[in-house]
């Protein structure tokens, strides 16, 4: 049976090559056949925030790695500190999904998404492992309750949440982990803590701020 594997990076530019490497990533990326056989990708999204990007993609059997995507040569992005040498791409953790891909059938979109959403929100780094609880106690208990394709991811204390619109609410291929209840449902009030607010975005935007869209594939 065929495996989904979602991929989730986070890269930065060097200061004032932010528009060099949002070119140079789109680049490779354009010319990349997708598809749904193994070792195929399925979809591909790259969002942007100034110097900061944030890459989203789904293969099928093997976890294509960023450099097989964006190319390994990379000039204008400012590499993370990794085992032996800087890395370009680093790794965002899934903490939080509504539904998990069963099989390739299973996650094959039936429509085109009319619109691919990134948005960008901070942790108070003492309030990480809180929403950790929080997010997989809401996952487990209530598996498919809301956007099937929606995820969250973590870096640091940095979260990433992508999102397809419009989202599909289905019956979950793989049941929850959890057969507790004890999701609060005064959920808002209880996150509002967790966050360390935008200062420099409208009201509406003070926890999640919306990324520029810069490119967008789906098979």
């Amino acid at each position: 049976m065929s495996t989904v594997h979602r991929c989730v990076y986070r890269a930065q530019a060097r200061p004032g090559q932010e528009a060099v490497a949002a070119a140079a990533l789109c680049t490779h990326v354009e010319t990349r056949p997708l598809g749904f056989a193994p070792g195929d990708v399925m979809t591909v999204s790259l969002f942007q925030l100034g110097r900061h990007f944030f890459a989203y993609w789904e293969s099928v059997d093997l976890a294509v790695a960023p450099a097989a995507l964006f190319g390994a040569d990379h000039s204008a992005l400012l590499g993370w500190p990794g085992e032996d040498a800087p890395r370009l791409f680093a790794p965002m953790l899934d903490i939080f999904h509504w539904q998990s891909p069963a099989d390739v059938a299973h996650w094959r979109r039936k429509a085109p998404a009319e619109r691919i959403s990134g948005r960008l929100a901070r942790l108070k780094p003492e309030m990480a492992s809180s929403y950790i609880f929080y997010h997989f106690q809401l996952q487990e208990e209530r598996p498919g309750s809301v956007d099937k394709y929606g995820q969250i991811s973590l870096h640091e204390n940095v979260i990433f949440f992508y999102q397809e619109f419009p989202y599909l609410v289905e019956p979950p291929a793989v049941p929850g982990k959890l057969a507790t209840t004890n999701t609060p449902d005064h959920w808002q009030e209880v996150m509002f803590p967790h966050f360390d607010l935008w200062s420099d975005t409208s009201d509406g935007e003070k926890i999640w701020r919306s990324l520029e869209l810069v490119f967008h594939r789906a098979a």
